[in-house]
């Protein structure tokens, strides 16, 4: 996929995400465990392109993130897919565009794009939430909450044979 079809197609689909309802946390579904944090999470990647759907191009994002929890060893370290989001379903991508820019609202799909490439290697809060439907399929879902503000300490450690 070349950067230019990727460009064109954020424009085609643009407007689509400018009207899109933005689920935000009062569109978010009751947690089973209320008092329940959530997990604190890396991200570590973002995977972009476009496929088919139907014959019309549709542009995705595959954002995986890496739990940070030192003191659970079953769960520190394991990476999973955070969201698939695609231009045809634009109001999830818009509610984890607002997460990951600090709680702004990001009016046009070039402009989320652009928040999710710098996103890498944000620490998140999310949660995680498994539905099940009345045919008895269940999806499991994850829900960016909120972008938490780290200090970078690596200014201040002293390098090797260096001067703190």
């Amino acid at each position: 996929m070349s950067d230019l079809a990727f460009e064109q197609l954020l424009a085609t689909y643009n407007q689509a995400y400018t009207d899109a309802e933005e689920f935000g946390s009062d569109w978010m579904p009751p947690d089973t465990l209320k008092d329940d944090p959530g997990y604190i999470v890396t991200i570590m990647a973002i995977k972009k392109g476009v496929s088919t759907k139907k014959d019309q191009p549709v542009a995705w994002w595959r954002v995986t993130g890496r739990i940070e929890d030192p003191s659970n060893e079953s769960l520190n370290g394991q990476e999973f897919v955070l969201g698939f989001f695609r231009s045809t379903t634009p109001g999830f991508l818009k509610s984890a565009a607002r997460a990951l820019n600090g709680g702004e609202s990001v009016k046009t799909l070039p402009e989320a794009d652009a928040v999710l490439d710098a996103s890498i290697g944000k620490v998140t809060r999310v949660k995680v939430k498994t539905t099940v439907k009345e045919d008895g399929r269940s999806f499991t879902n994850c829900y960016i909450q909120e972008v938490i503000a780290v200090e970078d300490v690596s200014a201040e450690t002293p390098q090797e044979g260096g001067v703190a």
